[in-house]
């Protein structure tokens, strides 16, 4: 029954917001208002949060989350599940970053349409020019972007290094990437561990609609996402090892290898160098 009233919630708050957003693309469009992704960010923002309280997910932020309130940054994160997206999309006004063929997929893939999704081809990296562009305007107009760039998601158990693909975007566009750690803590009052983690984490062959169902079966969850120094990306030169450095440099603060002293001294390094990673 509790399964039952969740869901039944879900769908009704999916099929209200989908209109929504509907919506508000046209008033949009026949105001002319610039910023338009800005908005519906915002309107991501009450949508997630409203699922969260569904889901009785219970989030601890540490770090300055209100610098992200103005918009125009790019959110980076270690991923194991589709629940992040729920999380940090409750959090902070953002448009999501997927794979290509979400955008194919019945219903899900027309929402994410309407609320701005960046589809992403890794199959053909020539096709990057094309996500630079499409992030570069959006982050122009003051729209944050979620982008999880270890590409999968993972068990937990260990972080997988980050695709260097994704981060041409950032890198050309010349945006300020804050890194974000999504640690969970508990299960239903349980810490989280190796033998209740498949509840929430959703990876490799997991059925989806099954692991849903079991979702919402649980009574609740608690999540500390950690807001860790930023990365100026002007600060690496546009190319194959900037890149890389850039990749590697994300992937430390995600980690928490980077402190926020370490970071000041990265703001105070010789003019055209790289950030330094911590010895």
């Amino acid at each position: 029954m509790k399964r039952l009233l969740k869901l039944t919630a879900f769908l009704s708050l999916w099929a209200i917001f989908f209109g929504l957003v509907g919506m508000v693309h046209l008033w949009i469009s026949v105001l002319g208002m610039p910023n338009r992704w800005k908005i519906i960010s915002r309107v991501n923002r009450i949508y997630t949060l409203l699922l969260r309280s569904i889901l009785n997910i219970k989030v601890t932020v540490a770090g300055d989350e209100g610098q992200l309130e103005r918009g125009g940054y790019v959110i980076i994160a270690n991923h194991v599940g589709y629940i992040d997206g729920i999380v940090l999309g409750s959090i902070f006004p953002i448009v999501f970053v997927s794979k290509k063929e979400v955008r194919r997929w019945p219903i899900v893939g027309q929402w994410n349409v309407l609320c701005g999704t960046i589809f992403i081809d890794r199959q053909h990296k020539k096709r990057v020019g094309l996500l630079v562009r499409e992030m570069s305007r959006k982050l122009k107009q003051e729209a944050n972007i979620l982008l999880f760039p270890e590409g999968t998601s993972t068990d937990g158990e260990r972080m997988l290094p980050f695709q260097t693909v994704p981060l041409a975007a950032p890198l050309r566009a010349r945006s300020v990437i804050v890194p974000t750690t999504i640690a969970y803590k508990t299960i239903d009052d349980a810490p989280v561990s190796a033998a209740n983690r498949d509840a929430i984490y959703w990876y490799g062959d997991m059925d989806f609609m099954s692991h849903f169902w079991q979702l919402l079966e649980l009574r609740s969850i608690e999540v500390l996402v950690t807001i860790q120094p930023r990365v100026e990306c002007f600060r690496y030169p546009d190319s194959s090892a900037g890149r890389k450095k850039l990749a590697d440099d994300c992937y430390d603060r995600v980690l928490g290898r980077v402190t926020e002293t370490n970071a000041d001294q990265d703001d105070e390094s010789e003019e055209g160098g790289e950030p330094l990673l911590p010895s």
